[in-house]
Formats: C-alpha cells, structure tokens, sequence
C-alpha cells in the first residue's frame, strides 16, 4: 500500500514538473519576444502599414523671358494640389473604470452633430457646379453616409484636388482645424490668435502637379506630361528634365486606403532637393501673335493644318512656334508639333536650295536665259507647267525664281545633269548644300530625317527634284537652310533654351551652334540674297513688299497626292520662308498651311500675310529700326494704361512722335513703395507681377488675360515675403 502511494506520489512529481518547466518556457519565450525580438514583430507590424516611400522634388519651373523689361515670365512650374481626408469610425480607447478597451468614436456625437452642417455649407460655396464639388445637401448625405458604416470609414475623402488657393480657405473650416485662442485676463473675453492647427482626424495628402500659366500656348513645345507617367514629358520639359527634375528623397509614409499614403510624423527622412529651373528662348508675345495670325489664316481659308516659327539670325534662339491641326470638333489646336515632327515636300521654296547648287558650282548666272509657262522635256512622261496663264518667254534666271517659274529651273538641271546621264549627282550636290540629316535639337520630340528618294532617278522625278517635289523635309529644317542665307552662309542649329538657373543665379549658358560655317561662295550668297529680294519686292511675294524695313524669302505652293491625280481630290500646300530687315537680317521666318479649302491657294496668298503679322510687330516692338517716313499723313495709335515705354519704342520705330498714354480717370494711386497691398485689378499680370514684387510680396497666378481678383485685399497691411495669388480671366 505505502509503494503504491509513493509510486503515485512519484507520478504526480513528474507531472507537476512538466507542467512548471513549459510554463516558465512560454513566459520566457514572451520575455524574450518583447525584450530581444520586440523591435522586429514590432517594425514586422509596421511594414503591412507603413514604409519608406520615395519623395517626388519638385520639378524646376520653365521660364521665358520679358524682352521689354528682362523679367521671367512663367511657362511651366510645380504648384500644391491637396486631397484631404476625414476619418469618420471608431478607435478603441483603455477605460480606466472598467479597465479593458472600450469602442468609441474618433469623433466625438457632440463635436460631429454641432459642425458638420458648417462644413458642409463652406464646402459648397466654394465647390457645388465645380468637378468632384457637391451642394450643401449632397456633402451632408455623403458624410451621414460614411458615419453610419461600422467599417470602411476611417479616412473618407473630403475634397481633392484643392489648390493653394483654396487651401489657405478650407484650412480654417470646422472640423478641419481649430484656431488657437485664449482667454483675456483682464476682460475674460476671447482672444482669436489667427493661427489654426489641424485636428487629429484629419489627414492632407499633398502632391505636386504641373501648372501652366500660359496653357495651352506652345503645349506641344513647352512639353506636357506623357500618358501613364506621372514624371515623364515631352518638349522641352523631357529634354532637359536631367536639369529639372530634382533628387526625389524619402521618407516613412501610412497606407491609409489602398494606393493613398500620407506622411508619418518620423524624424527618418531624406530630404528631397528641388530640380533647377531653365529659361527658354521662346517670346510670349510674339508666340500669343503667332498663334493667333496663323489660327486665323486657318480659319478663315478652311485650312486642315499649318505651322509658323520665328528665329533668331545670329543665335538660332526660336522666339515663336505654333503648330495647329484641325480635330474632330472643327477646332484649331495643337495636337502635334508640326513645325518640328512631320515632313512635307516643300515646294518652290525648295528652288533656293537648286539655285544655290547652281550658282555656286557655275552652272548659271543671274542673267542666263532660261524658258518658261510650259515645256515637255526629252524623255520625260509629262509636261512641266508654271502657275499662271501668261507664258512670259525665255527670261533671265533671276527673274525665273522671282516669278517662281518651274519650266526655268528644270531646265537648267536638264541641260546640267539629265541631259549629261549624271541625275544621281545632282542628288549628291543638294546632300552637299542643304543638311539632309537630323537638326537634333534640344526638345523631346521625334524628328525625322530630311530625305531625298533615291529611287526617283527618271527623268520626271529628277525635274520635279528641282523645285521640290521627291525630297521631304519638316518646316524647321528648311527654315534653318533660310536662316544660313540670312546669317551671310553660317548655319546654326535651332536652340529653346538659353539658360540653366538655380536660386535665381545662372549655373549654365548654352551658346549657338554653328552646324556649317560656309554654306557656299560669296559671291553666290550675295546673288541669292538679291533674288529672295526681289521674289518680294516684283515676285511671287508682292504682298511682302512696301514695308519699309524689308523682307527677302521665297514662296512655295506644293501639290498634295499630285501622283494620284484624278483619282483623289487634289489638295494645296502654301508656305513663304524668309528673312528681314534685308539689311543685317535679325529674323527668319517659315509659314506653312496645308489643305486650305477655298479658293486661295498659293503660298504668296496665303502664308504671307502670318509672315507679315509677325514682322511687323517684330520691327515695331523688339528691333531699332528707322525707316523714312511716307509722306501719307500717319495716325497716332490708341493707347490705354499699361507700359509706356513700350508703347514710346513702337511709336519710334514706325516713325511716330510718341505722346504720353492717357491714363484711365479710376487712375491708382501707386503704392509700391508702401506697406499696403497694390490694387492690381484689371492689370496684365507682367504689369501685376512688376508692381507686388516691387512691394516684396511672393506672387502665384492661375489663368490668362488680365487680374480679376487678388487674395490680400487692396490697402491691407503686408509684411515683405508673404503669398498673394491672383486670378486671371
């Protein structure tokens, strides 16, 4: 009996000893986790909500500059755009009573009931008929909504897309923020302190996005953001977006919904270094007067496409280019860069390319007689025809390419190289005067090589070579050609950009490239030159002529599908590419419209007048030039309140004696030199931009026109370096 109680005894022993040997390992083991391994179930935890995300810079802005006053104008930039989340469910807080969690709301009945109908009012007033914007009623559904939902209501969407302006409002609204007051000692009375801070349940996702002020001109050269990436563009923005785009930083971020993170107050963080801003060459002026004169030729001709660019003789700088397309609505915009990414057969202004082949290699002279209305030379399948019904005989080659005779110069590469059995060399002689390669210029586009179809050797296709048909280039590699004319035969690649800026201090100039040196002789750039002269002055391009400082260039018209002819429609190309003032060229031009459907169809009709637009203004607003005066009595220019210095240089330049511009009878008093904000209402925003900055404000602007609203009132009190943003409408 006594062994059996010890054996049980002894059982019982071993039992007990199990038992207190795996109790110590699990409090042990939960000893260790939290004390040795705490840190990595802990950050374990973490990384399913949070991560270290990349920081996007932000991206330098793009600037051009005012030629009048040497200010920057803003093409494209990085503004703030803010989505802002409320989080309307539950928490779980220790209740000390009961001691155990307890389910409550993140925001308190009595909190929510008091101010949401608040919130919901100043929402509407600023969103209701706007995208992703509701009425009073509509947010308050929304958000009772969401408030009765046990799950999924942690972070609702408030607004998104708020910009800095509107932001600087919905910050102060309730539930939003709560103002820092306190309580008068002395009166008891409530002091506002002005200063808001955001509450607890609200969390603001900020992100920049890509604004431009001048939208949509020059879109398709400033560069816009490529479809399906956010950080990828064309134009100038992609090329030079090594300079622009920053160093992205990182810092730990919350997964609050699924692919939306917000910041994580961490101390673990990578700063971002913002990218440096570039300044092109474009005219913002003369790029709004480009647009405008070539949408209008389109319009009013019922034109398919065109393109127009200005450049600059010496630099190469490209003050203005606009390419415009008809869409499917009726409406001219800019839906490819033209001027820059399509080729075309040029046309007769292809035939200054022939005569300079011709004249530099001696084939010709100026005053060698040449036929011309129509002839079907030897071993050809079909005639050659000038335009016009008047057959002016045998003439002077000179006078050929002014009245832009195709029977004249076919003839001489007839009698030079078809006539000779050496067709393919005069293919070889054009590669060696006009630059059949690639501009590669300083813009993210597709530019295609200018060719010549070496296929096209029979006697027709070499004819209609000369004056240009078989070779395809686009309008700025032949622009370039002209511009080589106009810069006494040094050829110089097209440049956007001029400036690389950091801080406002210049860290890289890019000057001119020069692409040939010497286009040809001498003696044959000075006969040239005469010639585009007088394409002008008794050509082709009469509608050019009498302006007083002078154009040279030559008109084109080119047959559209002329090889199917009879079995489509036949269809028109018009372009003019020239130069001026004659004397000491400063800008070249090229204007092309394609497909017009009336009845105006050549280049000297329809091109001319874009090109006369743009000098014009040119001579009149950016160049010194003194002309002598008509004796026709002139008319003084209306003039309003604005920049008198501008107005007293045009005024000079077209041989005007200036007078002063009446002002406005609402006139403003200036205040720049004071501590209250400038009343800049129905000022442009150059004009805006001068008188703030002066006055040491920091100025934001949305839209275009002229100012029809300021966030810091007129005569409010100001302190150097705070934010006004204007409207423009």
């Amino acid at each position: 009996m006594q062994d059996d109680k010890r054996t049980i005894m002894f059982r019982f022993f071993w039992v007990y000893l199990i038992i207190l040997i795996g109790f110590v390992f699990v409090i042990g083991k939960i000893i260790y986790i939290q004390t040795v391994e705490g840190s990595f179930w802990k950050k374990l935890s973490q990384d399913r909500y949070e991560e270290m995300r990349p920081v996007k810079a932000k991206r330098g802005s793009i600037y051009s500059v005012d030629v009048d006053n040497g200010e920057l104008l803003m093409l494209a930039t990085d503004i703030p755009k803010y989505d802002i989340y409320i989080d309307l469910g539950y928490t779980y807080a220790f209740d000390k009573k009961l001691k155990e969690k307890t389910k409550q709301r993140v925001i308190d009945d009595e909190i929510y009931k008091k101010e949401i109908s608040v919130l919901c009012d100043s929402l509407a007033k600023i969103y209701a008929g706007k995208p992703n914007g509701k009425t009073k009623s509509e947010y308050m559904a929304y958000f009772r909504k969401y408030r009765q939902m046990e799950k999924g209501n942690r972070y609702v969407l408030v607004q998104k897309d708020i910009t800095l302006e509107e932001w600087e409002r919905v910050r102060k609204f309730p539930l939003i923020s709560k103002e820092k007051v306190r309580k008068s000692r002395e009166t008891g009375k409530i002091i506002h302190s002005g200063k808001f801070y955001l509450t607890h349940f609200i969390n603001v996702v900020e992100r920049n996005v890509r604004y431009y002020p001048y939208y949509p001109m020059a879109r398709r050269t400033i560069g816009v953001p490529l479809y399906g990436c956010d950080t990828c563009y064309d134009g100038i923005d992609g090329f030079y977006s090594s300079y622009l785009a920053g160093e992205s930083g990182m810092r730990r971020e919350r997964k609050i919904n699924p692919g939306i993170w917000i910041p994580v107050d961490d101390d673990e963080q990578i700063k971002a270094i913002d990218g440096k801003d570039i300044v092109t060459t474009i005219d913002v002026r003369l790029q709004e007067l480009a647009e405008n004169s070539l949408r209008k030729c389109l319009d009013s001709n019922d034109a398919q496409s065109g393109c127009v660019i200005l450049m600059e003789v010496k630099t190469g700088y490209v003050r203005a280019i606009s390419s415009l397309e008809k869409n499917k609505d009726g409406n001219y915009v800019e839906q490819v860069n033209i001027a820059i990414s399509s080729y075309f057969e040029p046309g007769s202004t292809f035939k200054a390319i022939s005569a300079m082949v011709y004249l530099d290699k001696g084939l010709i002279d100026t005053s060698s007689m040449v036929p011309t209305f129509e002839k079907k030379f030897p071993g050809a399948k079909t005639s050659i025809r000038d335009v016009g019904k008047v057959n002016h005989g045998n003439v002077s080659f000179a006078r050929a390419m002014e009245m832009s005779s195709n029977v004249g110069v076919s003839q001489v590469v007839y009698d030079n190289y078809i006539s000779k059995r050496k067709s393919v060399e005069f293919q070889k002689d054009l590669k060696d005067y006009f630059y059949f390669d690639k501009l590669n210029m300083d813009i993210k586009i597709a530019e295609p090589k200018p060719y010549i179809n070496e296929k096209g050797v029979s006697v027709d296709d070499i004819l209609r070579l000369s004056f240009g048909y078989v070779s395809v280039m686009t309008p700025m590699q032949l622009l370039t050609f002209y511009n080589g004319i106009a810069n006494n035969g040094k050829m110089v690649k097209p440049m956007f950009v001029s400036n690389i800026v950091k801080d406002g201090e210049i860290v890289k100039t890019f000057e001119p490239v020069v692409i040939k040196e010497k286009m040809c002789k001498k003696e044959t750039l000075d006969k040239l030159q005469d010639m585009l002269k007088n394409v002008v002055e008794r050509g082709t391009g009469r509608r050019l002529s009498k302006t007083g400082y002078g154009i040279a260039g030559k008109t084109g018209t080119a047959e559209i599908g002329y090889s199917k002819r009879g079995i489509v429609a036949l269809q028109h190309r018009a372009s003019f590419a020239g130069y001026f003032p004659t004397e000491n060229p400063q800008y070249s031009c090229i204007v092309v419209v394609s497909e017009p459907q009336k009845n105006a169809t050549h280049g000297g009709d329809l091109a001319a007048p874009v090109f006369r637009d743009l000098s014009d203004r040119v001579v009149g607003t950016r160049l010194t030039y003194h002309q002598v005066a008509s004796t026709q009595e002139k008319r003084m220019p209306n003039g309003v309140r604005g920049n008198q210095d501008n107005y007293d240089k045009f005024c000079e330049n077209i041989g005007i004696k200036p007078s002063e511009i009446k002002k406005s009878s609402s006139k403003k008093t200036s205040v720049v030199n004071s501590n209250l904000v400038a009343d800049v209402m129905g000022m442009s925003i150059r004009d805006a931009i001068y008188i703030l900055e002066k006055q040491g404000l920091r100025v934001s602007f949305e839209g275009k026109g002229k100012v029809v609203s300021q966030s810091l009132d007129k005569g409010t009190r100001f302190k150097k370096g705070n934010n006004i943003h204007l409207k423009l409408n």
